[in-house]
């Protein structure tokens, strides 16, 4: 496919346009109904005399909280992304891949630009189920947001751009940006600069027009080249007309070379009218300059390789057909605006019956009375003309109220329903009563249900972003400032060749609940309750996500739970332990000690004397190791106690059993080295002293150990006296407080009844005594 003339380009994407109008303008209608517009056009409010006009903001709230919730889950952890690498020595793959995703996201962290980026394609999403943004070159990190009608692309394209053949970003082009394009150091050969010239010149001949100027100072020739050597400050009025265009790219294999290449022509066609039902288009007469010319012409060079090098799309599609389609996506606004749109339509004639029924009319006769009526005044005590009579309430039109009710409740039920995962909602059952955890987790759950379908979609596709993003921090030809300073930042630690996009995986970091601030806090309990079972690092990572789901602060959470924790007392206390014990000293248990710690760095540091000792050890060696097994021994019954904790230690039990094993092997290759060299000497009685000492070493060894084993009960039976008493103590503090609990929320339903008791009374003689004034 290759396209060398220009007129055929600009036909090809003035038919996208036009096959866009329609769909734009039903984008027009959602924005509005978000935008606080109200329901009725100023011709439907003149022709049909209606005098309540409002938008009740209902869609503009729900709208809100759906971005809130977006920007919840990909804007409130500490990082955009986390990225890993499998290349380069496996001992140094977690620094590097912890220095390039603090590295990079700091950066982008610090950009204002990409925060709004990020917020416009969350925003767009909401909208219309479609978040675009583009780069401006291959050089710059930091994408732009693009609106959905500045993205034209062709019809039946799949979501996934499988089969895209060309697509077309709107442009427009300032004075200035011109400018700096004809005037750059390295100006591309793919510019036109002659046709750059005549835009430039355009734009001054209409400036001069809009604006009723014919100054000679400003419009002289000779200032001409002056004003655009300067800085174009001239050029950024509002009424300055800007130069649009078609930037058109398509995929080809010309030359043998697959990829995407780049053609931009003038836009000179006019904004289409309607015209009775179809559309009236025509051209624009005023910019023909250009004409079939090429403002930008790649020719045989490839822009880009893939798609997702020029743009990228995060979807939050709730349609329902497949195969999903780009111009088939299905938003929350597609969903919200027709129930939303009739709601303010009804809430507008409600309103409108409630001003009618707070007016009074008078039956009149002829015209006197009728001046008789308007001149009346009342006030306290004043007099009425007995030739006035009020039109009573039952002679009036009466609205069908239940019916109303039932018509905005119903509307309001199917608002809920359909933005139930983007909104938070009353945990109150239909008679009022708080709803059980159970109900609560299973709406969460059907809640979750659509947020997977949708806004779950947002955060996968997001991720297409993070890895061009992460591409472009990494390639060394970049003019970038911030891309430069990056590299050289990881050049410091990582080898150049592994600063390669091939060696490196980008996942895209992600909040518990997805954004839902609810949802989040009962996962982040259900975490908090299983957190024992977890490996220790595995721990410490649920408890810096819980820390940043109560706190919505990555920075405290960072603070609270360090990345690299520092070394606790548990596992100092150990190490030092180790050594005490292996020199044949008492070393008492202290409490408050992690259990798992103390018991998981004995076994470490068990491990490792016993790999260093090699077959067979001294006897001393082996009497130490048997001092730091009834040691560890002692931690594992404690930690036996707790029942939820009784799987972890039967593994480290099992774990010191084979350690245990090994040491008596080396218990038993040390014996037969001795009897060995004894028979070689041929010596008896070396052979009996041997054993003698061999006996005295045990029953040494045995007396120590009970010792120390009696210390130690002693010891545990007072941790867990200790234990226990704490046990007891918050057990009765829980309980005072659940009882209070209880007696505070029996006091407040007391008071609401009582509330509603009299508030039914005060309504009961209200009525009754507006019964008795109209009979």
């Amino acid at each position: 496919m290759e396209f060398k003339n220009a007129e055929q380009v600009q036909q090809i994407c003035w038919e996208m346009r036009c096959a866009d109008w329609p769909r734009d303008a039903n984008r027009a209608r959602i924005n509005d109904l978000f935008n606080g517009v109200p329901p009725y056009s100023q011709d439907e409010v003149r022709d049909n005399n209606i005098n309540v006009n409002v938008n009740f903001l209902e869609a503009t709230r729900l709208g809100h909280d759906a971005r809130m919730q977006g920007q919840q889950g990909i804007l409130k952890p500490g990082n955009y992304f986390v990225a890993r690498t499998d290349a380069g020595p496996s001992s140094k793959r977690v620094n590097w891949g912890n220095l390039s995703t603090s590295v990079v996201n700091k950066t982008m962290k610090r950009s204002l630009s990409y925060y709004e980026n990020i917020r416009s394609k969350i925003g767009s999403n909401v909208l219309h189920g479609i978040g675009p943004s583009c780069w401006e070159n291959s050089d710059v990190w930091l994408a732009d947001p693009l609106g959905v009608e500045d993205l034209l692309i062709p019809a039946s394209t799949y979501v996934t751009f499988k089969n895209l053949p060309f697509f077309c970003i709107l442009r427009s082009f300032t004075a200035p940006e011109l400018i700096k394009i004809s005037r750059a150091k390295k100006v591309d050969k793919a510019w036109n600069k002659d046709l750059i010239e005549s835009c430039l010149k355009w734009i001054d001949r209409e400036s001069m027009a809009l604006m009723g100027s014919n100054w000679p100072d400003t419009w002289s020739p000779s200032k001409v080249e002056e004003r655009v050597k300067g800085d174009g400050g001239y050029y950024m009025g509002d009424q300055v007309p800007t130069i649009d265009v078609f930037d058109f790219y398509y995929w080809s294999d010309e030359n043998d070379e697959e990829g995407w290449r780049r053609r931009i022509v003038l836009d000179d066609w006019s904004t289409p009218a309607s015209a009775g039902t179809g559309y009236q288009f025509s051209r624009n007469s005023a910019v023909d300059f250009g004409r079939n010319q090429w403002l930008y012409n790649s020719g045989a060079r490839v822009i880009a390789q893939r798609r997702e090098e020029i743009f990228t799309c995060a979807f939050a599609d709730l349609s329902a057909v497949t195969p999903f389609r780009y111009h088939s996506v299905r938003s929350l606004g597609f969903l919200l605006y027709a129930v939303c749109h009739l709601q303010n339509r009804l809430r507008c004639s409600f309103s409108k019956s409630v001003f009618e029924s707070l007016l009074m009319y008078f039956q009149v006769g002829n015209m006197d009375e009728a001046e008789r009526a308007l001149k009346l005044e009342l006030a306290d005590k004043g007099f009425i003309d007995e030739g006035l009579k009020f039109v009573k309430n039952a002679d009036r039109y009466q609205v069908n109220a239940g019916l109303v009710e039932l018509g905005l409740g119903e509307n309001q039920k199917l608002i809920s329903q359909n933005s139930s995962s983007f909104s938070s909602a009353s945990q109150f059952s239909s008679d009022r009563d708080r709803k059980t955890k159970f109900q609560v987790q299973a709406e969460l759950q059907q809640s979750q249900t659509l947020i997977s379908a949708a806004l779950a979609q947002f955060f996968t596709y997001q991720e297409v972003e993070y890895r061009e993003i992460f591409r472009r921090f990494l390639n060394p030809k970049s003019r970038d400032v911030e891309v430069q300073n990056v590299r050289k930042r990881l050049l410091r630690e990582i080898p150049e060749k592994y600063l390669v996009p091939e060696a490196w995986e980008i996942e895209a970091e992600r909040t518990l609940g997805a954004g839902n601030k609810t949802l989040e806090m009962v996962q982040a309990e259900q975490l908090m309750q299983y957190r024992p079972l977890y490996d220790p690092e595995a721990q410490r990572q649920i408890l810096r996500d819980v820390t940043l789901a109560i706190t919505d602060d990555p920075g405290r959470a960072n603070a609270y739970v360090p990345e690299q924790p520092h070394i606790s007392d548990s596992i100092h206390d150990t190490q030092l332990a180790f050594g005490s014990l292996m020199q044949g000293a008492q070393v008492n248990v202290r409490p408050g000690l992690n259990n798992v710690e103390v018991i998981g760095t004995m076994l470490q540091l068990m491990d490792n004397k016993i790999k260093q000792l090699g077959p067979m050890g001294s006897p001393a060696d082996l009497a130490g190791i048997q001092n730091c097994a009834q040691y560890t021994q002692g931690f594992i019954q404690l930690l036996e106690q707790d029942e939820a904790m009784k799987s972890t230690a039967k593994a480290f039990a099992q774990v010191l059993s084979k350690l245990m094993n090994l040491v008596r092997a080396m218990a038993q290759r040390l014996q037969q080295a001795q009897e060995k060299a004894a028979q070689a000497n041929g010596n008896g009685n070396g052979e009996a002293a041997a054993k003698i000492q061999s006996i005295m070493m045990q029953a040494q060894v045995k007396q120590q150990n009970a010792k120390q084993s009696h210390a130690q009960k002693t010891a545990q039976r007072q941790i867990q006296f200790e234990q226990q008493l704490k046990q007891d103590q918050a057990k009765a503090a829980l309980d005072m407080q659940i009882k209070a609990r209880e007696r505070g929320l029996d006091l407040q339903t007391r008071a609401i009844e009582k509330h509603l008791d009299l508030n039914n009374e005060k309504i009961k003689q209200r009525m009754k005594s507006t019964q008795e004034s109209e009979e």
